[in-house]
């Protein structure tokens, strides 16, 4: 048996819900970090932890992942000794000896000095600090709990600690941003020079405010042509500040690309532990439940399995799959390798559309490598939902 290269371990916990996430988290309140732990540490953060030891133990003992990623929800949002015996179940459950990249996700208004070392501590190798803007208003509109400062006073604390792998996560496409808004989030990216930086398109997800607010009309979604305006002032601006694009919304310094989300977009195989969590091996793919009470249950009172759905993909449909993913990167899919890895040909699993594509210039396919032109890096999720 071959065990997947990637574990992914889910958080389920926030301060408060941003009013654009449709993630599965439980926000646990809104008062200082200090005050809201003292009342809201112990209960939850303490069974959520056993259960997590109960599935982490129920790996195979010979997995060797070559990447580990802790995210959420928010990772720092638990207090120190929480977090310390989170990593203590990871190591005693999981084999670290292969290990090339370990990341943590964490949120600016829940980092500290003391948080920070932690991590260093414990063998994080890769921070991936969720700012989402440098502009104080706009942050206020997200529901964030953090202002600017604090995001530059949390990479103080992450460079202190001897952290030389940090990613800043950023969005864009928002409702009704400042005029400067994207010259403060370029100039920040200029100060703080971090060696990645992901920077996403907001989406509309369905059950989130943001979307009721748009549908009542409390606020405007950005039209096609400002949001591709915008996205062509990233790519420039980045450029400029020394980054390489390597995906659609991923930009990097040489070396620094995230070895985690290309193993997803490669097609790897992944285990993911924790309420909600995602896994995909050998050819199976399965979610765990979304909701914390159930899933402390299972794993802690053997109450049944935590699984909420599970699938296996037919070849063909893997193939399509995997060519939507691969071609997120933006050195594109290798024809002959893909054939071999998949066991199907790009021509015959896109058919007529692969002349549609390239005719409009949104693909080429030349020297037996198609990929995705920048006319179509915004527009891809509605190229590739015809195929998955």
């Amino acid at each position: 048996m071959t065990f997947p290269s990637s574990l992914y371990l889910h958080v389920p916990f926030c301060v408060r819900r941003c009013l654009y996430c449709d993630f599965y988290v439980l926000p646990l309140g809104d008062g200082p970090p200090a005050k809201r732990l003292r009342e809201f540490r112990s209960l939850k953060h303490h069974r959520y932890l056993q259960a997590l030891d109960a599935e982490l133990a129920a790996l195979p003992e010979n997995f060797q992942p070559s990447t580990l990623y802790i995210g959420g929800g928010t990772p720092t949002e638990m207090g120190v000794g929480e977090l310390q015996k989170l990593f203590s179940s990871l190591k005693r459950h999981v084999d670290f000896s292969q290990v090339k990249e370990f990341c943590c996700e964490a949120n600016p208004g829940t980092l500290d000095k003391e948080m920070a070392a932690l991590l260093v501590e414990q063998g994080v190798t890769r921070v991936s600090l969720g700012v989402q803007s440098f502009a104080d208003p706009m942050l206020q509109a997200l529901g964030r709990i953090h202002n600017q400062q604090d995001a530059f006073d949390a990479v103080g604390f992450l460079r202190e600690a001897g952290v030389k792998n940090l990613s800043v996560d950023l969005l864009f496409a928002l409702p009704d941003p400042g005029p400067r808004d994207l010259e403060v989030n370029l100039e920040a990216i200029r100060k703080l020079n971090p060696e990645h930086v992901s920077w996403y398109s907001l989406e509309f997800e369905q059950g989130t405010a943001f979307t009721e607010m748009r549908d009542q009309g409390f606020l405007q979604e950005p039209d096609e042509e400002s949001t591709a305006a915008e996205y062509a002032e990233i790519r420039k601006g980045l450029s400029e500040r020394g980054f390489n694009q390597y995906e659609l919304f991923s930009f990097s310094k040489s070396g620094f690309e995230c070895r985690h989300n290309i193993n997803y977009w490669r097609g790897g195989e992944y285990y993911g532990v924790g309420p909600s969590a995602h896994s995909h091996v050998d050819g199976k793919r399965w979610s765990n439940l979304s909701d914390l009470s159930a899933y402390i249950k299972r794993h802690c009172q053997g109450e049944g399995s935590c699984i909420s759905e599970a699938e296996e993909l037919s070849s063909t449909a893997k193939a399509r799959e995997l060519l939507m993913t691969q071609l997120r990167l933006l050195a594109g899919v290798n024809t002959d390798d893909f054939h071999q890895l998949s066991g199907h040909r790009i021509e015959d699993l896109l058919g007529p559309s692969l002349q549609v594509w390239q005719d409009a210039g949104w693909v080429q396919l030349k020297n037996q490598t198609l990929k995705l032109l920048p006319e179509a890096y915004l527009i891809s999720d509605s190229l590739f939902r015809e195929f998955v």
